[in-house]
């Protein structure tokens, strides 16, 4: 008998919609509440190039008024539901969700539908929304880590569509016209870019309701992005950006206090074999507070206040880093213990209890996860758009559990080797001395 529940887990019931929608239904009989979304499954990284940012503009737009409504009568009639409401855009997908009790799912699906099938784009209020996403631009510029992980990805990414920000810039935000609007709508909320995901109090009839929203919403993607293809970028930065004075070295300048800084390489895709052992690597190194590098670079000298690695996993690129920020003067030695720490665990190896006290993080985060609805209605569509397939978290467990030292000693010699990190940087030409008063 298996005493596990998350290997007893039902796979969402999965139907393609007359069109090429993908419907995909969790029931949680504890939940009380319903979650749906509708999932695009381009991003920013399939637009191209003098379309930057129209993908994330379009998440705005829908929400500025249907053929029916005025973006008030839209915010105001959800509010009016009870409902939680939500929009994002990535490289690799938008998304559009709600969240609400079961007794006003149907007109919350019903006005959902609406705006985002029926948009307006009307011509004042598509120069409004420019001047509000200019605004956000412009905010991301002067907010220094977001400035930093822009230009970072840029340089490890080179030519790649993935390096362009998800926002666009100003210039080709301003040339969002209400046709060049309304015809890149056509295509990228056509049936088959649509996945549409629900979790939660599923009653009678739900399912048949977003059918009846969604299907027969026909059209062709076409060759979005097409004009730009992905280019193959080298396994190491030590290929890319040969012209540079230093291939190994990114520093912006800004009147700020502290440099922030990113320390990577290129990654892996989110398919390829390597991906569980970057992912467990990555906890290994910088994904909680007994993870080598926050213990050497906080706990031990007191270098950083904030330290982390992440990755970053595209559909055919992915980047790996070490991310945080410190006083200026101390960043050449943050740098040293970061390659130390790299160079410790390529040389030394990794012992079973921590490779084993990585994984029981990993897969308790994973478990954790099945008992949130937005979770759960979130796992569903990713995995459609990533993978085309549920994939079970036994599956994932089981390979976590498969992963051995030695993997992860490779994955650190190839991702993380010590000579070959682009070291970037953004924070003050000369270090600011700040009074007392203000040292808190």
């Amino acid at each position: 008998m298996n005493l596990d529940p998350y290997r007893n887990e039902t796979p969402p019931r999965r139907e393609v919609l007359p069109g090429g929608a993908v419907l995909l239904s969790t029931p949680m009989v504890t939940a009380h509440a319903v979650t749906f979304g509708v999932w695009l499954r381009t991003g920013s990284q399939d637009e191209p190039h003098r379309l930057g940012g129209i993908s994330h503009f379009l998440e705005h737009m829908v929400f500025k008024g249907s053929a029916k409504r005025s973006a008030f009568a839209i915010a105001s009639t959800f509010d009016a539901l009870g409902a939680s409401v939500d929009a994002f855009t990535t490289k690799d997908m938008v998304a559009f969700t709600v969240k609400v009790l079961p007794e006003y799912f149907e007109p919350a699906v019903d006005l959902l539908a609406e705006m985002l099938l029926e948009p307006a784009f009307e011509p004042p209020l598509v120069e409004l929304e420019q001047e509000v996403v200019i605004e956000e631009i412009q905010e991301a510029l002067d907010t220094p880590e977001d400035r930093l992980h822009d230009a970072f990805a840029e340089r490890l990414y080179g030519q790649h569509a993935r390096s362009r920000p998800i926002l666009g810039t100003q210039s080709s935000v301003r040339s969002f016209g209400s046709e060049v609007l309304r015809a890149e709508h056509a295509r990228l909320f056509s049936g088959p870019n649509l996945v549409i995901s629900m979790a939660g109090n599923i009653r009678a009839g739900f399912e048949e309701k977003l059918a009846g929203a969604f299907a027969g919403r026909g059209g062709d993607l076409g060759d979005f992005g097409a004009d730009e293809p992905a280019s193959n970028p080298a396994a190491s930065i030590m290929d890319l950006n040969g012209e540079e004075p230093d291939p190994y070295r990114l520093d912006l300048f800004s009147p700020i206090i502290q440099t922030y800084f990113e320390i990577g390489n290129l990654g892996v895709p989110f398919d390829h074999p390597d991906r569980i052992p970057v992912f467990l690597l990555t906890n290994v190194l910088g994904g909680g507070m007994s993870s080598r590098v926050f213990q050497a670079v906080r706990e031990r000298e007191g270098l950083a206040y904030t330290v982390y690695t992440y990755n970053d996993m595209g559909r055919d690129i992915g980047l790996v880093s070490c991310a945080g920020s410190c006083s200026p003067e101390k960043m050449d030695r943050i740098e040293d213990v970061i390659r130390m720490e790299y160079g410790r665990l390529i040389n030394g190896g990794l012992d079973e209890d921590e490779l084993a006290n990585n994984s029981a993080q990993i897969k308790s985060q994973l478990i954790f996860s099945l008992e949130g609805v937005v979770n759960q209605m979130f796992r569903s569509a990713r995995n459609e758009i990533y993978y085309g397939r549920f994939v079970p978290v036994s599956e994932l467990v089981d390979l976590i559990d498969s992963v051995q030292s030695e993997d992860i000693i490779r994955c650190a010699e190839t991702y993380y080797h010590p000579e070959a990190l682009l070291i970037a940087t953004h924070g003050p030409e000369t270090a600011v001395e700040l009074p007392d008063s203000e040292v808190e």
